[in-house]
């Protein structure tokens, strides 16, 4: 399968060359003569305030800490906690399942649907295991596709907030979204209470900036500051402003609005061409975001390390990225 020339690593790259090139030439003339906080530029930081406002996501730029992508928040935040048991969603996100495990963190999981987090026993497993850390992608699931439905959500924030459970909400593809229905955010939804928000402009900018940032309360802001100090200081000023420039000087919103058509397009195509590659084959029906997650019997054509799953028994399972269709109009 080709890869369409406006995708970079299975990330989606919506900026084209003279995007690019004029806020570089912009972001070029910034001062770079010393470092920056470990918090992240106040400036960008206050953009991004605006930009989660559109989301209904209501949070002051001092609760906002800029960081290295979502690794690296994840890194800071499960450090910051040092909580050694945590739950997650079965499947999720392979790059924080990592992390847990080198952490030697004791992982449970939890089934999850079309219509999100299995509710049924979510209650009985944070009692018995005494939870107080949970780890989910509500909105479009790293490797599913799928999204919680609004009372699947309001449930879920029910019980967490009965235990008084810490959630890290992890977002990165919430914008590209196929249907019409309107996915809210855990911390919109709860105010803020017991979520730590996660965000990244490396999915919808470009993966090479690589910058993310943290949403959560002062206390945890205070000691994510002398992790981050203790791991590179800050991140890179030159990323950050060029993330700042490029908020300023275009509404990314709209930028993903239009092109969601187009990848909704390359998500069909791509399960068309599953279907006629496989006789039998299951697949996920992803309502956003760029992944579907597929299952055939005896797979031995597929290599996939099956590593959103705590254990590797489900070898029959691998992820396909939706942006690699051959028939990509864009394709080269």
């Amino acid at each position: 399968m080709k890869v369409d020339k406006n995708i970079c690593s299975g990330n989606l790259n919506l900026i084209d060359n003279k995007k690019i090139n004029r806020i570089l030439r912009k972001s070029i003339k910034y001062n770079y003569s010393q470092y920056t906080t470990p918090k992240g530029l106040e400036e960008l930081r206050k953009e991004i305030s605006k930009f989660l406002e559109k989301q209904n996501i209501i949070a002051s730029y001092k609760n906002i800490f800029i960081t290295n992508g979502s690794q690296q928040s994840i890194n800071l935040i499960v450090d910051a906690l040092n909580i050694k048991k945590i739950l997650i969603e079965q499947p999720t996100y392979s790059g924080a399942l990592k992390i847990f495990k080198n952490k030697n963190m004791d992982i449970l999981g939890i089934n999850i649907n079309e219509n999100g987090i299995d509710l049924s026993c979510l209650e009985k497993i944070i009692v018995e295991n005494k939870i107080k850390l949970i780890y989910v992608v509500p909105t479009f699931n790293n490797p599913t596709g799928f999204s919680w439905t609004k009372e699947n959500r309001k449930q879920f924030l029910d019980i967490i907030n009965k235990y008084d459970v810490i959630v890290i909400e992890d977002d990165p593809y919430s914008l590209l979204n196929f249907t019409e229905e309107k996915y809210e955010s855990l911390y919109s939804l709860n105010n803020g209470k017991n979520i730590v928000y996660l965000g990244t402009f490396s999915k919808y900018i470009s993966p090479a900036l690589n910058v993310g940032f943290i949403v959560c309360n002062t206390d945890l802001i205070n000691k994510i500051y002398n992790l981050k100090y203790s791991y590179d200081l800050c991140s890179p000023l030159f990323n950050q402003v060029f993330v700042l420039n490029y908020l300023k000087k275009y509404d990314l919103y709209k930028i993903i609005k239009k092109k969601i058509p187009i990848y909704l397009n390359y998500k069909n195509q791509m399960v068309e061409e599953l279907k006629k590659k496989f006789n039998k084959i299951e697949l996920t029906d992803s309502k956003g975001g760029i992944f579907i997650l597929a299952k055939i019997e005896n797979n031995n054509t597929i290599y996939d390390e099956n590593s959103y799953f705590i254990n590797t028994e489900n070898n029959n399972y691998f992820r396909v990225n939706i942006l690699y269709s051959s028939k990509s109009k864009n394709a080269k």
